[in-house]
């Protein structure tokens, strides 16, 4: 029986070094798509809610301007001000909705990149 080689014992660790290299390659890619992705979503999540706050701010101050309008009997009655009000509010629901499905969408990126997290 002829001794183990120092070579021959690392030549099966560099074969498959070698077949997985190129998948490794390519979780490593993966994931880092998903994490700019991510960031994307974050960005995108935090750019609509300060949408939502300006519509909200909006909102206040069209309320602010139809209970003063109210109080004062001399100006007109405060349909005006109401009408856009509601349509404020359609415009932060249909917002929030969509801030919602992004959400959603980066609980999932981070369910993904957890996945690969063991590679």
């Amino acid at each position: 029986m002829r001794p183990v080689d120092a070579d021959d014992e690392r030549e099966p660790e560099q074969d498959w070094q070698r077949l997985l290299s190129p998948a490794l390659d390519a979780i490593r890619r993966d994931v880092s798509a998903l994490e700019r992705e991510h960031v994307r979503a974050h960005l995108r999540a935090r750019r609509r809610l300060l949408e939502i706050d300006s519509l909200l701010d909006e909102i206040k101050s069209e309320v602010e301007a139809s209970e003063e309008s109210a109080l004062d009997p001399a100006r007109g009655p405060g349909a005006e001000a109401e009408e856009r009000v509601m349509k404020l509010c359609e415009k932060v629901e249909k917002k929030a909705a969509e801030a919602a499905l992004m959400g959603k969408r980066i609980v999932e990126l981070h369910q993904q990149i957890d996945s690969y997290e063991c590679y």
